[in-house]
Protein backbone atom coordinates (compact mmCIF):
# COMPACT_ATOMS: atom_id res chain seq x y z
CA UNK A 1 0.00 0.00 0.00
CA UNK A 2 1.81 3.45 -1.32
CA UNK A 3 0.53 6.97 -0.08
CA UNK A 4 1.16 8.41 -3.63
CA UNK A 5 0.86 11.84 -3.98
CA UNK A 6 4.98 12.49 -3.75
CA UNK A 7 4.56 16.14 -4.78
CA UNK A 8 3.18 17.33 -1.77
CA UNK A 9 5.32 14.66 0.21
CA UNK A 10 1.81 12.40 0.48
CA UNK A 11 -0.74 14.48 2.55
CA UNK A 12 -3.77 12.90 4.34
CA UNK A 13 -6.48 14.58 2.59
CA UNK A 14 -10.00 13.53 3.32
CA UNK A 15 -10.00 11.19 0.03
CA UNK A 16 -6.63 9.54 0.72
CA UNK A 17 -7.81 8.43 4.04
CA UNK A 18 -11.36 6.65 2.69
CA UNK A 19 -9.04 5.27 0.75
CA UNK A 20 -6.51 3.89 2.87
CA UNK A 21 -9.59 2.97 5.24
CA UNK A 22 -11.02 0.79 2.18
CA UNK A 23 -7.93 -0.84 1.48
CA UNK A 24 -6.99 -2.06 4.83
CA UNK A 25 -10.66 -3.07 5.17
CA UNK A 26 -10.43 -4.93 1.53
CA UNK A 27 -7.28 -6.56 2.62
CA UNK A 28 -8.22 -7.71 5.97
CA UNK A 29 -10.77 -10.40 3.93
CA UNK A 30 -8.46 -10.99 0.96
CA UNK A 31 -6.65 -14.67 1.76
CA UNK A 32 -4.30 -14.47 -1.10
CA UNK A 33 -2.93 -11.55 1.06
CA UNK A 34 -0.38 -12.67 3.92
CA UNK A 35 2.03 -9.39 4.65
CA UNK A 36 0.98 -5.61 4.26
CA UNK A 37 4.04 -3.10 3.65
CA UNK A 38 2.73 0.24 3.73
CA UNK A 39 5.10 3.07 2.74
CA UNK A 40 5.40 6.36 1.10
CA UNK A 41 6.06 7.49 -2.58
CA UNK A 42 8.85 9.79 -3.23
CA UNK A 43 11.13 11.22 -0.58
CA UNK A 44 8.36 11.15 2.20
CA UNK A 45 6.12 8.43 4.22
CA UNK A 46 3.82 10.94 5.03
CA UNK A 47 4.16 14.43 6.28
CA UNK A 48 0.98 14.30 7.67
CA UNK A 49 -2.47 16.25 7.67
CA UNK A 50 -3.13 18.35 4.46
CA UNK A 51 -3.41 21.82 5.77
CA UNK A 52 -4.86 22.73 2.29
CA UNK A 53 -7.48 20.43 2.85
CA UNK A 54 -7.92 21.16 6.15
CA UNK A 55 -8.10 25.25 5.25
CA UNK A 56 -10.14 24.60 1.85
CA UNK A 57 -12.87 22.48 4.20
CA UNK A 58 -12.35 19.55 2.65
CA UNK A 59 -11.10 18.21 6.17
CA UNK A 60 -13.03 19.63 8.74
CA UNK A 61 -11.39 19.21 12.28
CA UNK A 62 -13.98 18.33 14.34
CA UNK A 63 -15.39 15.08 16.22
CA UNK A 64 -16.51 13.28 12.93
CA UNK A 65 -13.27 13.92 11.67
CA UNK A 66 -11.49 12.44 14.76
CA UNK A 67 -13.39 9.70 14.78
CA UNK A 68 -12.58 9.12 11.34
CA UNK A 69 -9.11 9.41 11.67
CA UNK A 70 -8.90 6.52 14.14
CA UNK A 71 -10.99 4.13 12.37
CA UNK A 72 -8.15 4.52 10.09
CA UNK A 73 -5.48 3.83 12.43
CA UNK A 74 -7.87 0.83 13.60
CA UNK A 75 -8.13 -0.67 9.97
CA UNK A 76 -4.46 -1.00 9.80
CA UNK A 77 -4.30 -2.37 13.61
CA UNK A 78 -7.11 -4.58 12.87
CA UNK A 79 -5.54 -6.93 9.99
CA UNK A 80 -5.01 -10.10 11.79
CA UNK A 81 -1.39 -10.13 9.24
CA UNK A 82 1.49 -8.70 9.74
CA UNK A 83 2.03 -4.78 8.38
CA UNK A 84 5.42 -3.40 7.70
CA UNK A 85 6.02 0.21 7.95
CA UNK A 86 8.41 0.97 5.34
CA UNK A 87 9.79 4.60 6.59
CA UNK A 88 11.03 5.45 3.74
CA UNK A 89 11.45 9.50 4.73
CA UNK A 90 9.50 12.23 7.05
CA UNK A 91 6.68 10.29 8.95
CA UNK A 92 4.89 13.64 10.64
CA UNK A 93 1.55 14.31 12.07
CA UNK A 94 -0.85 11.52 10.77
CA UNK A 95 1.77 9.94 8.94
CA UNK A 96 3.67 9.28 11.90
CA UNK A 97 0.06 7.77 13.42
CA UNK A 98 -0.19 5.35 10.42
CA UNK A 99 3.82 4.30 11.03
CA UNK A 100 3.31 3.69 14.42
CA UNK A 101 -0.25 1.54 13.76
CA UNK A 102 2.14 -1.15 11.30
CA UNK A 103 3.66 -3.99 13.19
CA UNK A 104 7.12 -4.13 12.36
CA UNK A 105 8.92 -0.56 11.29
CA UNK A 106 11.85 -0.67 9.03
CA UNK A 107 13.21 2.81 7.89
CA UNK A 108 15.34 4.07 5.44
CA UNK A 109 18.72 6.26 6.63
CA UNK A 110 16.92 9.32 5.50
CA UNK A 111 13.88 8.57 7.79
CA UNK A 112 12.58 11.06 10.02
CA UNK A 113 9.47 11.22 12.75
CA UNK A 114 7.69 13.85 14.61
CA UNK A 115 5.05 14.73 16.02
CA UNK A 116 4.69 18.06 14.56
CA UNK A 117 1.10 19.41 15.78
CA UNK A 118 2.08 21.57 18.57
CA UNK A 119 3.91 23.72 15.97
CA UNK A 120 0.24 24.25 14.37
CA UNK A 121 -1.71 24.99 17.34
CA UNK A 122 -3.26 21.11 17.49
CA UNK A 123 -3.68 18.40 19.36
CA UNK A 124 -2.21 14.82 18.36
CA UNK A 125 -4.79 12.59 16.14
CA UNK A 126 -4.47 9.66 14.31
CA UNK A 127 -3.97 7.23 17.76
CA UNK A 128 -0.72 8.92 18.31
CA UNK A 129 -1.00 9.69 21.87
CA UNK A 130 -2.18 5.99 22.20
CA UNK A 131 0.52 4.50 20.18
CA UNK A 132 3.03 6.38 21.02
CA UNK A 133 3.63 5.97 24.80
CA UNK A 134 3.31 2.40 23.87
CA UNK A 135 6.69 2.59 21.77
CA UNK A 136 8.59 4.97 24.06
CA UNK A 137 7.02 5.41 27.14
CA UNK A 138 4.79 7.88 28.33
CA UNK A 139 7.19 10.76 29.53
CA UNK A 140 9.50 10.53 26.16
CA UNK A 141 6.16 10.71 24.23
CA UNK A 142 4.94 13.90 26.13
CA UNK A 143 8.21 15.48 25.60
CA UNK A 144 8.06 14.64 21.91
CA UNK A 145 4.51 15.67 21.72
CA UNK A 146 4.90 19.47 23.70
CA UNK A 147 8.48 20.39 21.08
CA UNK A 148 7.46 19.19 17.84
CA UNK A 149 10.71 17.86 17.86
CA UNK A 150 11.74 16.35 14.28
CA UNK A 151 13.82 13.00 15.38
CA UNK A 152 16.05 10.99 12.19
CA UNK A 153 16.79 7.31 11.99
CA UNK A 154 19.24 6.85 14.32
CA UNK A 155 17.35 8.08 17.08
CA UNK A 156 14.37 6.33 15.78
CA UNK A 157 16.01 3.29 16.13
CA UNK A 158 17.39 4.22 19.59
CA UNK A 159 13.73 5.15 21.00
CA UNK A 160 12.03 1.70 19.19
CA UNK A 161 10.28 3.76 16.82
CA UNK A 162 11.83 1.89 13.95
CA UNK A 163 13.31 -2.03 14.34
CA UNK A 164 16.06 -1.60 11.57
CA UNK A 165 17.59 1.33 9.73
CA UNK A 166 18.97 0.70 5.98
CA UNK A 167 21.64 3.08 3.40
CA UNK A 168 18.95 4.19 0.40
CA UNK A 169 20.48 1.35 -1.78
CA UNK A 170 19.69 -1.50 0.98
CA UNK A 171 15.97 -0.25 2.09
CA UNK A 172 13.02 -1.80 -0.33
CA UNK A 173 15.42 -4.96 -1.05
CA UNK A 174 15.69 -5.55 3.15
CA UNK A 175 11.83 -4.51 3.45
CA UNK A 176 10.91 -6.92 0.46
CA UNK A 177 13.55 -9.59 1.90
CA UNK A 178 11.46 -9.57 5.46
CA UNK A 179 7.96 -9.74 3.49
CA UNK A 180 8.49 -12.61 1.70
CA UNK A 181 10.20 -14.36 4.61
CA UNK A 182 6.92 -13.42 6.55
CA UNK A 183 4.82 -14.33 3.43
CA UNK A 184 6.48 -18.29 3.81
CA UNK A 185 6.19 -18.31 7.44
CA UNK A 186 2.75 -19.76 9.67
CA UNK A 187 0.37 -17.50 9.58
CA UNK A 188 -1.01 -18.97 11.86
CA UNK A 189 1.72 -17.80 14.48
CA UNK A 190 2.09 -14.21 13.63
CA UNK A 191 -2.26 -13.90 13.91
CA UNK A 192 -2.43 -15.06 17.25
CA UNK A 193 0.83 -13.30 18.12
CA UNK A 194 0.00 -9.71 17.26
CA UNK A 195 -3.18 -10.36 18.15
CA UNK A 196 -2.45 -11.23 22.00
CA UNK A 197 -0.13 -8.65 21.98
CA UNK A 198 -2.12 -5.76 21.03
CA UNK A 199 -4.88 -6.67 23.30
CA UNK A 200 -2.73 -7.83 25.91
CA UNK A 201 -2.45 -4.11 27.15
CA UNK A 202 -5.70 -3.68 28.61
CA UNK A 203 -6.06 -7.24 29.94
CA UNK A 204 -5.59 -8.68 33.67
CA UNK A 205 -2.81 -11.45 33.87
CA UNK A 206 -5.72 -13.95 34.36
CA UNK A 207 -7.52 -12.89 30.55
CA UNK A 208 -4.55 -12.70 29.15
CA UNK A 209 -3.43 -16.31 30.03
CA UNK A 210 -6.78 -16.94 29.03
CA UNK A 211 -6.57 -15.69 25.34
CA UNK A 212 -3.41 -17.27 25.35
CA UNK A 213 -4.84 -20.95 26.05
CA UNK A 214 -7.01 -20.31 23.41
CA UNK A 215 -4.60 -19.44 20.75
CA UNK A 216 -2.66 -22.38 21.96
CA UNK A 217 -5.09 -24.89 21.57
CA UNK A 218 -6.04 -23.54 18.03
CA UNK A 219 -2.34 -23.47 16.37
CA UNK A 220 -1.53 -26.92 18.28
CA UNK A 221 -4.56 -28.18 16.37
CA UNK A 222 -3.66 -26.99 12.75
CA UNK A 223 -2.23 -28.65 10.01
CA UNK A 224 1.30 -25.67 10.12
CA UNK A 225 1.97 -27.04 13.78
CA UNK A 226 1.92 -30.42 12.10
CA UNK A 227 3.98 -29.34 9.34
CA UNK A 228 6.50 -27.53 10.69
CA UNK A 229 7.25 -30.08 14.29
CA UNK A 230 7.76 -32.54 11.29
CA UNK A 231 9.99 -30.19 9.23
CA UNK A 232 12.07 -29.33 12.47
CA UNK A 233 12.70 -32.97 12.93
CA UNK A 234 13.75 -33.74 9.66
CA UNK A 235 16.25 -30.46 9.56
CA UNK A 236 14.33 -28.66 6.08
CA UNK A 237 12.29 -25.45 5.56
CA UNK A 238 8.69 -26.20 6.23
CA UNK A 239 5.89 -25.42 3.75
CA UNK A 240 3.06 -23.32 5.45
CA UNK A 241 -0.30 -23.14 4.09
CA UNK A 242 -1.99 -21.11 7.05
CA UNK A 243 -4.13 -23.85 8.18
Amino acid sequence: VKLNRPDKMNPLSQQMLGELNQAFIALRTDADVKVVVLTGAGRAFSAGGDLNDMLGGGLKLDYTTGRILGQTIQAIQAIEKPVIGAANGIAAGGGAGLLLACDVIYASEKAKFSEIYANIGMVPDCGNLWLLPRVVGPHKAKELCFTAEIIDAQEMLRLGIAQKIFTMDEFWPKVMEFAHKLAEGPSLVYKFSKTIIDRGWGMSLEQFYDLEAFALDIVMQSEDFKEGMTAFIEKRKAIYKGK
